[in-house]
């Protein structure tokens, strides 16, 4: 978190983001016990985790320097978890410098980082992706993203199997989540169906079919919701080996039977400050 309150001089907006009002300012008491809570619950985890200083360039006291995004970290990078990340190539140009600076960090993590060419019309953001380690199968969203960048991360990260997902909402980790078991296979689905294309819901129920695993339609209310209701966020888990960890419960009730059945442990831990810049777990925990 940056020194200086998060947002406290008021969030920017940003195109189909409806969680942004420009000039909202978070509650920092909030702010502080959340992100305590969330760092506190991944150290009782049987995973080892990196928590990263927020760069101070980005915090800066001139208020229109400030660029306080940089805590979701989800947006920055993708990796296939093998040592090898592609760099996030943002439609949102002031948000660049946080990919940059993350570029660093990685590659003395020992990663190898991968960018697209600066002068191509190729996008990838990290939020728009879910990587699936046991199957080598990543989900592409295209909304910020585009076709041309989605399918170079996914070749540079060389990927056996590519699923395009097309939606109105900024990212696919707003509406969609894929369901891991122990050995890191994908063992169900679980999105707002309605707020994808129809061919997008084609694709992904015959992947279900082709894997003979469970695709579940859930409310509007667990993804990111409407234009006039902002939604809970449900969906923007993070899907670890054997466990969902997400902010809150989902409204649609087999989530739960489904998840119980596939022996899958659901966490929840609140992020309610988070949800007013349209994040949650998902946005602001990245796999290495």
């Amino acid at each position: 978190m940056p020194d200086n309150p998060w947002w406290g001089h008021g969030t920017p907006m940003y195109v189909n983001n409806p969680a942004m009002r420009k000039g909202q300012a978070p509650n920092q008491k909030l702010v502080e016990i959340e992100s305590y809570m969330l760092s506190q619950l991944f150290k009782k985890l049987p995973f080892e985790t990196v928590e990263v200083d927020f760069p101070y360039i980005l915090d800066q006291h001139n208020f229109d320097l400030r660029k306080h995004d940089f805590v979701f970290v989800r947006d920055l990078f993708i990796s296939n978890q093998r040592g090898e990340v592609v760099i996030s190539k943002f439609r949102e140009k002031d948000r660049q410098i946080e990919a940059d600076i993350m570029q660093v960090y990685l590659s003395a993590l020992g990663l190898k980082t991968y960018r697209l060419p600066d002068k191509s019309s190729s996008y990838s953001e990290g939020g728009e992706f879910y990587f699936c380690p046991g199957d080598n199968l990543l989900f592409g969203g295209i909304s910020r993203n585009n076709i041309s960048g989605t399918e170079k991360t996914a070749e540079l990260l060389n990927v056996g199997e590519l699923v395009i997902i097309e939606t109105d909402a900024f990212h696919l980790d707003t509406v969609f989540t894929p369901v891991l078991d122990k050995k890191k296979k994908l063992v169900a689905m679980i999105g707002c169906l309605e707020l994808l294309t129809p061919d997008s819901v084609k694709r992904l129920k015959n992947l279900a079919d082709k894997k003979n695993i469970i695709l579940l339609d859930v409310s509007v209310v667990d993804g990111i919701g409407t234009q006039s209701e902002l939604g809970e966020f449900a969906v923007n888990c993070l899907p670890m080996p054997g466990y969902l960890i997400g902010p809150t419960r989902f409204h649609t009730k087999k989530v739960d039977e489904l998840l119980k059945s596939l022996d899958i442990m659901h966490i929840t831990i609140p992020l309610t400050q988070y949800r007013l810049s349209g994040g949650a777990v998902h946005c602001l925990t990245n796999e290495l």
